[in-house]
């Protein structure tokens, strides 16, 4: 299991969590599920980095083809506000994979997105409210959507 894609559709919010080994081809999946569901795609998402994840199937080479993919998406979606976006993420390999996808990105570079990278889930509140962050501690009003893993990925 890599990546679990889940929603609290009374606060507008979803989590995404990467476990276990992560693999391009899932975040690929993940890609083409927030093209299909472009709804997914502009929903305000904590990105929660499991720690003991791996993500060292994740190039740099292979993250600016998945850096393409979501500017393009992301810069055809009608967006009235911002999309917030916070990356939770304590493990020192993960995390510089995850600052190289956040590299550059500022909610003035077409993409819609107000991001920041964080250690811990309660150091989210400059983006999400103390509710927002609790739901997401307690997993409390939240369903899971689909879970990829590659060839055997599912939709809940």
């Amino acid at each position: 299991m890599a990546i679990i894609i889940s929603e609290n559709s009374d606060l507008k919010l979803h989590v995404v969590r990467f476990e276990a080994r992560v693999m391009f081809a899932e975040l690929c999946e993940l890609g083409a599920r927030h093209r299909e569901r472009q709804d997914w795609a502009a929903t305000d998402t904590f990105y929660i980095v499991d720690e003991g994840a791996d993500l060292s199937d994740l190039t740099e080479g292979k993250l600016d083809v998945l850096r393409d993919h979501y500017r393009a998406l992301h810069e055809g979606l009608d967006l009235f506000l911002l999309r917030r976006s916070v990356w939770v993420c304590r493990d020192a390999a993960a995390c510089r994979v995850v600052e190289y996808w956040l590299k550059d990105r500022h909610s003035r570079d077409g993409q819609g997105a107000d991001l920041m990278l964080v250690a811990d889930l309660n150091d989210a509140a400059d983006l999400f409210t103390r509710e927002e962050i609790a739901a997401v501690h307690s997993d409390i009003g939240f369903v899971e959507l689909a879970r990829l893993t590659g060839a055997a990925s599912r939709a809940a």
